[in-house]
């Protein structure tokens, strides 16, 4: 019986021993991974640093005859002069919002939150000329995912989560409908569908044994996440573009993007986004090569647009921002750019920055589809002079030469075009 006893003792002073954690030193090596998972630097690191921006080279020549867009500059007291009245109809659109249509209808957002999604998107429409139809946008409950998503070519959802989240923060709203209007325009859904479609068909006929059908399928499925994935960086960028040119701030609003990154997203959405610190190098990188001229632009298009009305929409989950009653030809309204616009943009910004390689290469794809360019031939040739000084080869300077004389060709009285041939 005592050797009973003895055991029992010693058997409970092992497992005392067995159990008794060292929780200090348990948290300190918690802590290691804090060094990687902590969130406040993540969304603090937009916050403190600026989005880079290009440098333009001093003394390099720039006329800036290079124009993207159509549009006049509007002086900043004739455009606070135009926002001032816009502000008096504004007002009497938000009291539409707050009216209740149906007294069974108790899903309705708040008529704040609805008015806040309607200055935004509505500033981000004119802005663009973006009103060639109606835009409908609905908030939907959803207190877990901060999301949102373009189900067509015209409606938009975001879910309450993400709109609390940002919603002292106009300018990540601006990036996030944006985002969306960016996929209706570039055509995406459409674009989705049709690999979905032959996938599924593939997979069907695998399904029955067919070999080939089932190696197609695989390749299908690969190619249709990698496109997905580019997809959203596409819709990132022109998302951008709108939210630049409705006077938005795209160092603010790439907090979003900060945001999504301070957290594990599931598995499907892995799949087809990419990673969201991507997405912001992303954007950053192309937000270097966006005209300062563009936000001129929107403010031009503001000023020569009214107010669009808005209304509550059938469903009481969603508003419908209707189409101005000033109809524009086709061509007038905002279309992405063609590729003859991206050239010209990327050789016109390359060229600023100093990349002059860069610039040319742009230069010369955009003469394969476009000859009738004379500022881009000019600045071609700005491009080319400044590889013959840096490298003294002689062939920058021929093609300096042959570029300059295509320009005089197209507007002989162009001055600057002149002075260039002469220098030359």
């Amino acid at each position: 019986m005592k050797k009973f006893v003895v055991l029992i003792s010693a058997l409970l002073f092992l497992t005392s021993t067995v159990y008794a954690k060292d929780y200090a030193k348990m948290q300190i090596k918690e802590m290691k991974h804090a060094q990687k998972y902590n969130t406040t630097q993540k969304v603090l690191q937009n916050k403190t640093s600026q989005s880079p921006k290009t440098t333009t080279v001093s003394g390099i020549k720039d006329p800036k005859i290079m124009r993207f867009g159509n549009y006049k500059e509007v002086s900043k007291a004739k455009y606070e002069e135009k926002l001032k009245k816009d502000n008096a109809l504004y007002s009497e659109y938000e009291k539409v919002l707050g009216k209740k249509h149906s007294k069974y209808y108790t899903t309705q957002a708040d008529a704040e939150d609805f008015y806040k999604i309607y200055r935004v998107t509505e500033r981000l429409i004119r802005a663009n000329k973006l009103d060639y139809i109606n835009w409908r946008i609905s908030i939907y409950k959803d207190t877990e995912n901060p999301n949102a998503y373009t189900s067509s070519v015209n409606h938009i959802a975001i879910s309450t989560s993400l709109l609390d989240t940002f919603t002292n923060n106009d300018d990540a709203l601006a990036l996030i409908i944006g985002h969306e209007m960016g996929h209706a325009l570039l055509g995406h859904q459409k674009r989705s569908n049709q690999l979905l479609v032959k996938m599924e068909r593939e997979r069907k006929l695998a399904a029955l044994g067919n070999s080939i059908a089932a190696a197609a399928y695989i390749g299908m499925k690969k190619k249709y996440l990698i496109d997905s994935k580019n997809m959203e960086y596409a819709a990132d960028v022109e998302g951008a573009k709108l939210a630049l040119r409705a006077g938005y701030n795209l160092n603010k609003a790439s907090d979003v993007l900060t945001f999504l990154s301070t957290f594990d997203i599931d598995k499907d959405f892995r799949s087809d986004h990419p990673d969201s610190t991507k997405r912001i190098e992303n954007l950053n990188e192309n937000a270097k090569y966006f005209p300062e001229g563009w936000k001129a632009m929107g403010e031009y298009n503001i000023y020569n647009s009214s107010v669009l009305p808005v209304q509550l929409s059938s469903d009481r989950k969603s508003i419908v921002i209707s189409v101005s009653d000033e109809k524009l030809n086709p061509n007038q309204y905002y279309s992405p750019e063609t590729m003859e616009e991206v050239y010209a943009r990327f050789g016109y910004m390359y060229y600023i920055n100093g990349q002059f390689e860069k610039s040319l290469n742009n230069f010369k794809d955009l003469f394969k589809i476009d000859e009738t360019n004379a500022s881009a031939y000019l600045y071609a040739s700005y491009a080319s002079e400044y590889l013959y000084k840096n490298t003294k080869n002689s062939k920058y300077l021929n093609t300096a030469k042959e570029y300059a004389k295509k320009a005089l060709e197209l507007e002989p009285d162009n001055k600057y075009i002149k002075e260039q041939v002469e220098a030359l």
